[in-house]
């Protein structure tokens, strides 16, 4: 039986289409890329330095290579120990300034005023005051 012109186009574009089509991944596999693009969005969010913001608009930047110990204390104090220098961080809901501190993710800390205060959430974090301590030359 002799092939006609139709079928022998017809038979090339199932063949062309076999060629280039694209193996579906696994579900196991889209997991695999979508846990690895969340890690790498985390990572480009973490920040090289941890910036105290002052009121005064004094800022002081500190490497978050250097940080040796965090300290949280429920009663609403964080101490933060960057090389011999010591961060002393008084407020409120703090645990998760210290958690986002602690992976690499604040950006910056700074002193909050009252009347964010008295707009934020009851259980948003609200720093009331930030002391540096300066290791002796």
């Amino acid at each position: 039986m002799a092939m006609k012109d139709k079928d022998a186009s017809q038979s090339s574009i199932l063949s062309f289409g076999k060629r280039v089509r694209k193996e579906q991944p696994d579900s196991g596999e889209e997991k695999d890329g979508e846990d690895g693009y969340r890690e790498a969005r985390a990572r480009a969010r973490e920040a090289p330095m941890l910036d105290v913001v002052f009121t005064d608009g004094r800022i002081e930047s500190f490497d978050y290579s250097l940080p040796k110990r965090v300290t949280f204390l429920p009663e609403g104090r964080l101490i933060l120990r960057f090389g011999g220098d010591s961060i002393v961080v008084e407020g409120a809901n703090l645990a998760r300034v210290r958690e986002q501190i602690v992976e690499g993710r604040r950006r910056f800390i700074r002193v909050g005023t009252e009347a964010e205060e008295g707009i934020k959430p009851e259980d948003a974090p609200h720093i009331e005051k930030i002391e540096i301590t300066e290791a002796d030359s």
